[in-house]
């Protein structure tokens, strides 16, 4: 698309794109966004040389490497910007917004090594181990959101997948599901790894058999989660009476899919989600899932970087926040005319 048709799509003024392609202010940090994503995936590079910084002002990088869970999930990552946004405003900071992927990851971090600013908020959903190299020598601040970053010295702040992962395991053991299968990201961040291992260990400390084979790669969208499950529907394979999925939007595919194959939710199987999207109360059925608290996340990942602003010498911190679970209609009783039998 041109500058004219992104504007049109992204449903703003040409001249709001032309500040956004040149990294100029006056443009709110959830517009310059989606704008920028756009402009991205048309293959525009964003002049980000020509930034507007002020003082006191803290940078949020967004980082894309598929974009199929920073842009996939809908809602989840505009939350946590929002909750970011409302907490700088009230604590005096400028926030500028930069959206960026692997094509330009070293150009973005040259920058930020040369601006005046206070503090960044790094998104690294999509990042892998490789990446983390750039995040060293960084002369300010930074917390990283949304990626626990295992064995690496960086002040974190994530959900806390292991105990999230482990109460949804007993929700549905709880329901008397002898057999719980993993609706698994074949396209996994930290986050997706984290949970399946936390799948294993739960079942193992509820004294039921892990078995590889019900762990089932799929796409990490609600379309390309419903092809995978289709096709394997088609192939032949019969998924136990209960399923715990790396994500809403795999578990809301799948679920479709279930029903259009005359499978039975939950009567037949029982599925569960993770991270409570704004879709997943208006699913059908609704969706039982994991409630990741986006507001906290962005909330904390700003107080503790002013923390790391004000006492630059303090030891490193990585915060977990919890997840609720929240019970609707997709999970209920193990039944024995169910595809387990």
């Amino acid at each position: 698309m041109n500058l004219k048709e992104i504007a049109k799509a992204a449903k703003v003024s040409p001249s709001t794109v032309s500040l956004v392609l040149n990294d100029k202010g006056g443009v709110s940090p959830r517009t310059r966004e989606h704008v920028a994503t756009l402009l991205c995936e048309n293959g525009y590079n964003i002049n980000y040389h020509k930034p507007e910084v002020q003082q006191k002002s803290i940078r949020f990088l967004k980082y894309s490497r598929h974009s199929h869970l920073v842009n996939g999930n809908a809602g989840f990552v505009s939350a946590i910007i929002d909750a970011v946004e409302k907490e700088t405003r009230l604590l005096g900071y400028n926030l500028v917004m930069t959206v960026f992927g692997e094509n330009n990851i070293s150009e973005v971090f040259d920058l930020v090594r040369n601006q005046p600013l206070c503090g960044i908020i790094l998104l690294a959903t999509e990042m892998e181990e490789a990446d983390y190299a750039y995040l060293h020598d960084i002369p300010v601040p930074i917390v990283v959101v949304d990626n626990y970053m295992d064995f690496h010295s960086f002040n974190c702040v994530d959900m806390n997948n292991t105990e999230s992962t482990f109460a949804a395991v007993r929700h549905l053991a709880g329901l008397g599901h002898p057999r719980l299968g993993y609706l698994y990201n074949k396209m996994p961040s930290s986050n997706c790894r984290a949970r399946r291992a936390a799948y294993e260990a739960a079942l193992r400390s509820l004294g039921i058999p892990y078995d590889p084979a019900l762990v089932y790669p799929m796409h990490p969208t609600l379309s390309g989660s419903y092809e995978d499950t289709l096709n394997m529907l088609r192939q032949g394979v019969s998924f136990p009476s209960a399923l715990v999925a790396t994500n809403d939007s795999i578990a809301i595919g799948a679920v479709k899919a279930f029903k259009e194959s005359g499978i039975r939710v939950p009567g037949d199987v029982s599925v569960i989600g993770f991270d409570d999207i704004p879709f997943s109360a208006i699913a059908d059925p609704p969706l039982t899932t994991m409630k990741v608290s986006c507001k906290d996340i962005g909330m904390w990942a700003v107080r503790l970087l002013c923390d790391r602003i004000d006492y630059p010498d303090s030891p490193v911190a990585k915060i977990q926040i919890g997840a609720q679970l929240i019970v609707r209609e997709s999970t209920g009783p193990y039944r024995k005319n169910t595809t387990d039998e």
